[in-house]
């Protein structure tokens, strides 16, 4: 009798647990006047692939980065391959990440502390120390 209690409350606390483990958007936001294409997003245990972002939009992806993390970000923009390294700093719960790539080819990653009540107190900005 006593394991059958013991599971009614586990289950479901196991299941609430899984249920607060979720992934962090990482958006993609193309400046540039053209199209990118073959875009890879590569991080602490993750790595994602957009075919093609045009000129002017936004992509979004979703990871679950093992702890502190940045993001290496690569991609084809017109005849030319641009890589850059991991860069900005986000951790797996409650953050939210932008890539913004510049007209020319240059791209910059910011973290964003989401924050439990983010209607409230907006995204709390992760500056990168000096």
């Amino acid at each position: 009798m006593k394991f059958k209690r013991y599971m009614a409350i586990a289950v479901p606390f196991a299941v609430w647990l899984y249920g607060c483990s979720y992934d962090i958007p990482i958006y993609i936001t193309n400046h540039s006047g053209q199209a990118l294409r073959d875009v890879t997003v590569s991080g602490s245990s993750f790595q994602r692939h957009v075919a093609l972002i045009p000129a002017g939009e936004t992509a979004t992806v979703y990871v679950d980065p093992k702890g502190e993390s940045g993001a290496a970000v690569a991609f084809n923009m017109g005849q030319k391959r641009f890589s850059y390294a991991k860069d900005g700093y986000f951790e797996s719960d409650d953050w939210e990440v932008v890539i913004v790539v510049d007209a020319a080819g240059r791209a910059s990653v910011e973290g964003y502390l989401a924050g439990i009540f983010p209607q409230i107190f907006g995204r709390w900005h992760w500056a990168k120390p000096a």
